[in-house]
């Protein structure tokens, strides 16, 4: 009867984690091969289940390859946001950035070429996963911002270009080193690129902070109104 009793529960315990055992198995596929030699069938053998039980728990490998995304990228994010949350200075926050960006491209190279290069944006597009790369991406635009609003940049420094500037560049040191196997100091080299990035952006000691979008319209209005009060006959 003892042994009866525990055949259910052993049984149920072994369905509760099917779906962890098949992100498991997708995530080792595509780190291993990538997305395109994944297949649904080779993760449920993988898996040691049917493909049928796959497509029980996620209805296409996109959604599955999405779900291992996440579940890579959200312990990254969430670290990330909380030490920045600890530093006030631009440059330090930018190396920070940086330096974890690389960090994470060196240690799973394939999890980025399947981001960047084997996602689709309309599989992509208004996802868990969407979302919590912008969470990542905009925190280099706050933090630009912020230190805008300190006076600390010039008020014409674009944040969104600077954002993007940053990761395109990123992206391609990583091509000429971490994708091909070639050695990267990544602190130095986040240290390196900050710099350089900040070049020409950063407002000089005791120079005045630049007027604002809002600034720069009102003056526009103001002159307008006293030139036509100084036109003849108004």
């Amino acid at each position: 009867m003892k042994t009866t009793e525990a055949e259910p529960l052993a049984w149920r315990r072994r369905k509760d984690y099917r779906p962890q055992e098949i992100l498991a198995a997708a995530r080792r596929l595509i780190e291993e091969e990538g997305t395109t030699a994944t297949s649904m069938a080779r993760i449920a053998k993988l898996a040691g289940v049917s493909e049928a039980t796959v497509y029980k728990y996620y209805d296409s490998k996109q959604e599955l390859v999405n779900q291992v995304l996440v579940d890579w990228a959200t312990p990254f994010v969430e670290r990330l946001i909380a030490e920045l949350r600890h530093i006030t200075d631009l440059r330090s926050q930018l190396t920070l950035i940086a330096a974890r960006f690389m960090r994470s491209i060196e240690e799973t190279p394939r999890f980025h070429r399947v981001f960047y290069q084997e996602l689709r944006w309309a599989d992509y597009r208004g996802s868990a996963l969407h979302k919590l790369n912008h969470v990542f991406a905009h925190s280099v635009v706050e933090a630009v911002q912020q230190a805008q609003h300190e006076g600390k940049v010039r008020a014409d420094a674009d944040p969104v270009m600077i954002r993007d500037m940053m990761f395109g560049g990123l992206e391609h040191v990583a091509m000429r080193t971490s994708f091909i196997g070639r050695p990267l100091d990544i602190d130095a080299e986040a240290k390196r690129y900050v710099d350089v990035l900040l070049c020409g952006v950063l407002s000089e000691p005791g120079e005045p902070r630049g007027p604002s979008e809002t600034e720069r319209l009102s003056a526009l209005i103001d002159r307008m109104e006293a030139a036509l009060r100084a036109k003849p006959g108004s």
